[in-house]
């Protein structure tokens, strides 16, 4: 794809609980099939990825609303679009003190990723992009 062409997506919608989780790691599997990425860069995807979905299933209030998965192909990036109805909050710092492991996944997501973007989407839910750059 040239700089020229439009960024293609794949798309998956599945409810937000826990056993789609797999089908989410799936997913991201064929996308990064299509990708061509070397298979360290797709581990560190389908971790941060199935981080971002865990968290918006732990966080969409246990509703089972649809999460929204959309990789979109760029010329030089790959990214990842997570859409939820949950509401983002950051962790705060009396609950990492008790959580022990608890909170760690926006650093992991951050550290494994070219870019990481969190944003309230209008309505309601939240929007998380993870990037890979292909070059």
């Amino acid at each position: 794809m040239n700089a020229a062409e439009p960024a293609r997506c794949m798309r998956l919608t599945v409810d937000a609980e826990p056993a789609r989780l797999a089908d989410i790691r799936r997913f991201v599997d064929e996308v990064g099939t299509v990708a061509a990425l070397r298979s360290e860069r797709l581990f560190d995807l389908k971790v941060a990825v199935s981080e971002a979905c865990a968290n918006a299933v732990e966080h969409s209030g246990g509703n089972h609303a649809p999460l929204h998965i959309c990789a979109w192909f760029h010329s030089d990036r790959l990214i990842f679009e997570i859409s939820d109805s949950g509401d983002f909050r950051l962790p705060g710092a009396e609950r990492r003190g008790q959580a022990g492991t608890r909170g760690l996944g926006l650093p992991l997501m951050a550290a494994l990723m070219d870019e990481l973007r969190i944003q309230k989407t209008p309505g309601g839910g939240t929007s998380v992009s993870l990037c890979v750059r292909l070059t």
